[in-house]
């Protein structure tokens, strides 16, 4: 077993690298011996440890990662410190939910921006935590100790026992947090060790006209013109420790922050771009990407346009819903253009025949030796039959989520009222257990109201149990579904309309009653309940039919695509291969660099505030080309201040040729110097399909410029104080 591992890190680290040199999201502690002297052949003038160093600051201390509560340090943006004060540079729409939260029609943060004029003013972003890496190394001698004559579940087992030992061990006498994860399939494993905040508060950010401006019709597009920026604060206790909120806590000192530039940027400039991309998918095989581009990208297109339709109706019939959907619609059309940019990226490059080609090579390597051939010689074919069966749970589990707990809000928000359930309908009822859950649920129903609309939700509900019940097959169908969708005769609009209006989860009033009556009766208000019945139906067969049978699939396509990854790292000697991404801490680099993406279509490296002008002007009456007026003012008059460029035009949104994926939003993108250039944000749709495999082609990551930021911050702000942190930082 070790000297396997010692053959694949020899493979990893010391091999010659014939991979495109802008490709690959990489480890930070293997950048030295991988990736470094590429990198400075580039344009890095930094030295090693000042990206990633256990003992020194380094730029890996200066990124952040951001979580939801109980994420189990999975993030969903990326974000860095400017100050060194806790100050944080992300994207506008990686916090949207919390602006949304905080307006209302008398305060419209989304139409005015968020200024707080001083540290008194920084709003708490609730259940909002970030992730510092302290640590990061490969700990796949601790995890697969004692795992030699073990196999399946037994082998898993002690995998992991001995990271939870080993996590004890490190954390002992600290609040450090934990993440250990396999790469590779299971050939290896990584060990982060994190710090998390959880009082991180929100400082600036931008109205929704200039953080998103372009919206949807722009989105995963160019030329984009998007200030998509906001600015938070860490705090900590006295102690500079993470700490619980307290108005006691005081502003965090990092480790490290980043410093800016404002030197500008030019075409095959150096770049970096640092972040916790969240996942992709670079070495499953060519059946795999079949299924997922033509069955299930298109089935999710499908549901995702029908969802955007529903909300952008409502918003359109009523203004004041945009405080309820912005996020939401954002949400929907992100996911949308993606899946629609994978099919085409996916097709423009032939990605299931190139990856064909790939296996019949491997293939071919295998067959060479009769060793070989008793190791691998089969795997491809056991993979290939077996995934025809993972196929089915995977589509049965798309439409769970996207249909079923997620087609609309009302299902999860029941779904929170199966512990009260559970309590009531124990053989010894506890009363007191009762009243409590129930205490929990009116604080809960009271956040859930104050952001719902009926009828939206409604044609929500109505659309995606249609389309669960005619696409799934009957085995996968809830009980109560059948029943129901019978009962109306198929007429599921009629099914969706009495449902809701007698359902006592679609009334505040009788729902708030309910669970403040003591004597509250659960069979004949909630079990009895069709809408009740409905929604708990989809939790259940998932639970009964979908989530245990697609696990044991799942680790049966794990065991196999682990031994075919062996292969592959065994084959692969003239490559060094770079891990899938998986919310760990990674860097790519590149230049900056627009390109010919398809044909007759070329795109320039940068755009201007110009554009922005451009875009208003020829969308007279689409608001997600609206410019503020005072944004107008500043162009007219070129009040750009220092940040203008050689030519007197102010940059907004440049592209580079770096590997990005979901996550790496709010990542910074740092020069050859080590300094912020920008705050990456989306990529170009023709290049999404680099979550399968990168194309140097038309894989473009965008980022909104440094410059754009700071103008907006010191010229159309209305408070200054954050303006002169970051300048004194720099100083």
């Amino acid at each position: 077993m070790k000297k396997l591992i010692s053959a694949i890190l020899l493979t990893l680290i010391f091999i010659p690298n014939s991979i495109t040199a802008d490709e690959g999201m990489w480890l930070p502690f293997l950048l030295k011996s991988q990736k470094y002297k590429d990198m400075r052949k580039m344009g890095l003038k930094l030295p090693a440890n000042a990206l990633y160093s256990d003992s020194d600051p380094s730029i890996a201390q200066a990124v952040v990662g951001f979580m939801g509560e109980g994420a189990n340090l999975r993030s969903f943006g990326t974000g860095c410190f400017i100050s060194d004060n806790g100050l944080i540079l992300t994207n506008y729409h990686v916090v949207l939910p919390y602006l949304e939260r905080f307006s209302s029609e008398k305060n419209d943060f989304l139409k005015y921006g968020y200024w707080a004029e001083n540290l008194s003013e920084e709003s708490l972003c609730r259940d909002l935590e970030i992730k510092v890496l302290e640590s990061m190394k490969d700990v796949t001698d601790i995890m697969l100790a004692g795992t030699d004559n073990l196999d399946g579940i037994e082998k898993q087992k002690k995998i992991n026992e001995n990271g939870v030992a080993y996590a004890k061990l490190i954390t002992k006498g600290t609040k450090k947090e934990v993440k250990m994860q396999a790469i590779f399939g299971t050939n290896r494993y990584i060990m982060s060790v994190y710090s998390v905040f959880k009082d991180v508060r929100m400082v600036a950010a931008p109205p929704f006209s200039i953080g998103k401006f372009g919206g949807n019709t722009d989105n995963y597009s160019w030329p984009r013109h998007t200030g998509d920026f906001a600015v938070l604060r860490v705090y900590a206790g006295k102690d500079n420790h993470p700490a619980s909120y307290s108005k006691e806590n005081v502003p965090y000192k990092p480790v490290n922050f980043l410093r800016i530039s404002l030197d500008g940027i030019q075409e095959n400039d150096f770049a970096m771009i640092v972040g916790f991309p969240g996942t992709t998918r670079q070495y499953i095989p060519s059946f795999a990407i079949d299924r997922i581009m033509n069955d299930e990208n298109r089935e999710r297109i499908a549901i995702r346009a029908e969802k955007i339709h529903i909300v952008e109706n409502a918003i359109e019939s009523d203004e004041n819903l945009k405080f309820r959907y912005s996020s939401k619609l954002s949400s929907f059309g992100n996911t949308y253009l993606r899946w629609k940019g994978e099919l085409l990226g996916a097709s423009r490059i032939n990605l299931v025949e190139q990856r064909r080609i790939e296996e019949q090579r491997f293939t071919k390597w295998v067959k060479e030796k009769p060793e070989r051939e008793a190791k691998y010689g089969m795997v491809l074919e056991q993979m290939a039959e077996l995934y025809k069966e993972v196929a089915q749970y995977n589509m049965a589990d798309l439409y769970f989520i996207e249909a079923g707990i997620n087609g609309s809000e009302i299902v999860p928000f029941i779904g929170k009222f199966e512990k009260l359930v559970a309590i009531s309908s124990r053989k010894k009822p506890d009363p007191k257990a009762s009243d409590s859950e129930a205490n929990r649920l009116l604080s809960l129903t009271n956040q859930f109201f104050n952001n719902w609309d009926y009828e939206t939700d409604r044609q929500m509900f109505r659309n995606m149990l249609k389309r669960y019940y005619e696409k799934m097959p009957e085995k996968f169908h809830p009980e109560a579904m059948d029943r129901y969708v019978k009962l109306y005769q198929g007429d599921i609009d009629k099914l969706s309309r009495e449902i809701f209006a007698n359902s006592v989860f679609t009334d505040r009033r009788k729902l708030e009653n309910f669970l403040k009556n003591q004597d509250r009766d659960i069979s004949e208000s909630v079990k009895s309940d069709p809408l009740y019945q409905i929604s708990i139906g989809y939790y259940m067969i998932n639970v009964d039919r979908i989530m245990r049978q697609r696990g044991e699939l799942q680790q049966k396509q794990m065991s196999l695509f682990s031994v075919y990854m062996k292969g592959l790292l065994e084959m692969k000697k003239e490559a060094s291969l770079y891990p899938d991404a998986n919310s760990s801490l990674r860097f790519s680099y590149g230049v900056v660099k627009g390109g010919v993406v398809s044909d007759g279509l070329s795109y320039n490296y940068s755009t201007t505030l110009n554009g922005v002008m451009d875009k208003y002007t020829n969308n007279p009456e689409n608001e997600e080309f609206n410019m503020p007026k005072k944004l107008r003012i500043l162009l007219q008059n070129r009040d750009f201040g220092t940040y203008a460029d050689r030519d007197g035009n102010l940059n907004v949104n440049f592209l580079t040729n770096n590997h990005t994926t979901g996550g790496n939003s709010g990542s910074p993108v740092i020069n050859g110097k080590g300094k912020l250039i920008g705050v990456n944000f989306d990529r170009i749709w023709q290049g999404v399909a680099s979550d399968y495999k990168y194309d140097p082609v038309s894989s473009r990551a965008i980022a909104v410029d440094i410059r754009y930021i700071m103008f907006v911050l010191d010229k159309f702000a209305p408070s200054g104080y954050v303006v002169k942190e970051i300048l004194e930082a720099n100083r």
